[in-house]
């Protein structure tokens, strides 16, 4: 047999085995699988991108328009309810679980990705982050190599004064194309009266490590 056709064989093989391991989680029996909501929910197993963790406590998650991936908390599952898709250029997801990493409570994370044909100025995009927690204040702006993490954080307090949430919110600009995702990672605090000692630091931290770890594939929309 031709050596380059036998090379070019064997490539096409393990790519085409790599694709089917990854296209095989959604599929595959519950117990064969990390033992994990991120992949015992039916839906939340469909974005994830393998079996093997990034980093402690996280998954690859692999959006369903192919524009990013991200780190996927083990203890979180996407809620099928919310979540919304327009083609390869707009996904709306919530996740979360009943207990947060840092602080063992409830969280709740909304993220929004976008691939505009055209440039959506800054302010703009942080508009679309403020908005939902109606915050109108200054964001940190944060330089990484392929991409720029505007951040900012606020307390909420309920009407009851009973319960409150803290809210870790921003958007991430890849340097390179039109593409975006603007977020918002919410921690709640069941006891307003007593008070959660809660190290805000930490969770800015881990917040901050998971979206600027978001990849995007750096491909201008087409359409």
């Amino acid at each position: 047999m031709n050596k380059n056709y036998l090379i070019g064989f064997i490539v096409i093989i393990l790519l085409g085995g790599c694709g089917m391991m990854e296209k095989d989680i959604a599929s595959m029996d519950s117990k064969d699988l990390p033992d994990v909501p991120a992949f015992q929910d039916e839906f939340t197993r469909e974005f994830m991108a393998s079996i093997d963790k990034v980093s402690d406590g996280y998954y690859l998650f692999n959006s369903k328009t192919g524009g990013y991936t991200l780190p996927f908390p083990e203890d979180a599952h996407i809620d099928q309810i919310h979540y919304e898709k327009v083609k390869d250029h707009y996904e709306g997801i919530k996740f979360g679980s009943d207990k947060e990493k840092i602080t063992g409570e409830s969280y709740t994370v909304y993220v929004t990705y976008e691939n505009p044909t055209i440039p959506v100025e800054t302010d703009i995009q942080l508009v679309l982050a403020g908005d939902p927690v109606h915050y109108d204040g200054e964001f940190d702006k944060r330089e990484y190599d392929d991409v720029t993490h505007y951040f900012a954080r606020q307390k909420y307090i309920s009407s009851s004064k009973k319960t409150s949430v803290y809210h870790f919110f921003g958007a991430v600009d890849s340097k390179d194309t039109n593409q975006y995702i603007t977020y918002t990672y919410s921690v709640r605090c069941p006891d307003e009266q007593k008070g959660c000692d809660y190290d805000l630091d930490e969770i800015e931290q881990e917040v901050e490590k998971i979206m600027t770890s978001v990849e995007f594939n750096n491909e201008e929309r087409s359409d």
